[in-house]
């Protein structure tokens, strides 16, 4: 007699409630094994499947319709999902299973096909080829034709075929259409295989072939808008691989990949000069000097730039870090330090500019340098550092230290802060002044905190008190930090820090910080949940075991199981970590 479900869980229903595509990435995630605690009782069907990440699936039987729900964002958004296929497919699989072994079937599919004669074999693959559209494009990859112009034709037409589908990927921006759309997963399947016959073409030294359907891709993936995507750039960069392994295989070609890197270069602004940097920077050296007079006569056109100004240029960065490149490499210091005084924009461009004027021994340059940036930069950090480190070094530790406290007092919660105010008044030698002097403004920021937070919800009003358990702690004062954390609410990375330290003198103490994270750790549900909780409840019953009160884990073990017995999946994992 058929169960409510047997009713509905059909392979033909599955097809039409997810189509095909989604019903093919279904049958994938189960021949892959992504069910997990699979669970049938009649009535309904409920499993975690494995996709981007864990995903409850469960299927019913709705007045005799097929119905599913699942935690993915697609079916979150009401419709039947590849891994709610991957399950109902894992329940006639076993239903399939069973009826085998009730009927104890002697049918051999293997047998049976080595059996066949050809015409039989052609035929069985033929009906089975319209289902199994990318085995039989893996095999026509494999075998691609013997002639170079048809073998190029092909392929040309295999990277078009990857354009059309990375179009789809840039089209599909909305997560939850995206995970629908898997085009990206269909983008990097396919993709692959087109790397695999580049990688033979190497292997058979076909350059000229190789060559050919190289530039082909790049210049492609340059015209198209979907370029700065993740998975067609990772494609590409597998593609500039085997492009370069031609360029040095064809010495003779040096003129034309130079014509050609230049009209590539001419789409850069297409989100393409982080492409094409990947290709210049391993040219033969002939090409890259041609590059360079080029270059250097477009960068003397860019007018200086202005310090702070946020604008970016695409092509002016692409230049300059390649003639920066190249500057370093023909030892050129007089070009390098022309490139750097005319980029100086950013704080990144000051340092950059103040490392190597100290390279080059024009000390006297830096100071000035820094100084001004910290002016008009807003005190950027590692400005800041640097200009402290070079007041000391030329003489002004009163400057460098009154700098280090203003900055301090700016940012009493950051750890850099504290670190540079550190770093300054350990080279004078009045650190624990210092040191005190930070302690006492947290806790005077401590309590002005305390007060406007008083009788109201302010959920980060316990922040500058953490931050000063953390200053404690992690200079050495890890007692006084204890004290201050009791009755505060603090995170729990740092409780877990805390009741590491306190396990080494009393143990049990350490125990009820674990406790307590417990206690808020069972709230929320789910599997990531759960093993959070199982990660807690061993650090738990260590603590325990160094007081000796072992029996109070085995005890409390017991009350989790009584209080949350309806969490299948919580207590799955308490068993298999023996809790």
């Amino acid at each position: 007699m058929k169960s409510k479900i047997d009713e509905v869980v059909t392979d033909n229903n599955l097809n039409s409630m997810a189509g095909n595509r989604s019903y093919m990435r279904g049958l994938e995630y189960f021949l892959n094994g992504a069910v997990k605690n699979f669970y049938c009782d009649g009535e309904q069907l409920t499993a975690d499947v494995c996709g981007t990440q864990v995903y409850r699936a469960r299927i019913t039987n709705d007045n005799g319709r097929l119905n599913g729900e699942c935690s993915c964002p697609v079916g979150r958004d009401g419709d039947f999902c590849k891994h709610l296929v991957a399950l109902g497919l894992t329940y006639l699989y076993k239903q399939e299973e069973e009826l085998g072994k009730k009927n104890k079937s002697t049918f051999s599919w293997k047998e049976f096909l080595q059996k066949c004669d050809k015409e039989e074999l052609i035929k069985i693959i033929l009906e089975m080829s319209p289902n199994n559209a990318a085995v039989v494009e893996r095999y026509r990859m494999a075998n691609l034709p013997s002639s170079p112009n048809v073998k190029q034709r092909e392929l040309e037409s295999k990277v078009d075929e990857l354009i059309s589908l990375a179009e789809d990927m840039e089209h599909f921006d909305d997560y939850w259409e995206y995970e629908e759309d898997n085009s990206d997963e269909l983008f990097d399947e396919q993709s692959e295989l087109l790397l695999k016959v580049l990688e033979q073409l190497a292997i058979q030294e076909e350059f000229k072939l190789l060559f050919g359907i190289t530039t082909y891709a790049i210049g492609n993936c340059l015209d198209s808008s979907s370029s700065e995507l993740v998975p067609v750039r990772e494609f590409v960069n597998g593609v500039i691989e085997y492009f370069l392994k031609a360029v040095h295989a064809l010495p003779k070609s040096n003129d034309k990949v130079f014509n050609l890197f230049l009209e590539w270069e001419g789409k850069g602004e297409n989100f393409g000069y982080d492409i094409i940097s990947g290709i210049l920077g391993e040219l033969p050296v002939e090409i890259r000097e041609k590059w360079a007079v080029g270059a250097l006569e477009k960068w003397r056109s860019y007018p200086p730039c202005k310090l702070g100004d946020s604008s970016y240029n695409r092509e002016r960065s692409y230049v300059e870090r390649h003639l920066l490149v190249w500057a370093n490499e023909q030892k050129n210091d007089r070009l390098k330090l022309e490139i750097l005084e005319k980029k100086m924009q950013c704080a990144g461009d000051v340092v950059d500019l103040a490392r190597e004027y100290q390279r080059q021994d024009m000390q006297a340059k830096v100071l000035p340098l820094l100084k001004k940036a910290y002016k008009e930069l807003g005190g950027d950090t590692a400005i800041t550092d640097l200009l402290a480190e070079e007041l000391q070094k030329t003489g002004n530790d009163g400057e460098a230290l009154a700098l280090a406290w203003e900055e301090f007092t700016k940012e009493p919660m950051q750890d850099t802060a504290l670190n540079r105010l550190q770093a300054v008044s350990s080279k004078m030698k009045c650190w624990n002044e210092y040191y005190q002097k930070a302690l006492d403004l947290l806790e005077e920021q401590d309590k002005k905190d305390s007060k406007r937070t008083s009788g109201s919800f302010y959920p980060y009003h316990d922040s500058v008190r953490q931050r000063r358990v953390e200053v404690l702690f992690t200079h050495g004062d890890q007692l006084a930090a204890w004290n201050l954390a009791q009755g505060s609410n603090l995170s729990e990375e740092w409780w877990l820090k805390l009741a590491a330290w306190r396990s080494k003198e009393v143990p049990k103490e350490a125990a009820s910080i674990l406790m307590q994270l417990l206690d808020a750790a069972l709230r929320p549900t789910g599997e990531d949940a759960y093993s959070h909780v199982i990660q807690l409840l061993q650090v738990y019953r260590k603590y325990l075991k160094m007081a000796n009160c072992e029996a109070e884990f085995s005890d409390y073990c017991a009350k989790i199981r009584q209080k949350h017995k309806r969490r299948r999946l919580l207590m799955e994992q308490m068993d298999a970590a023996k809790l």
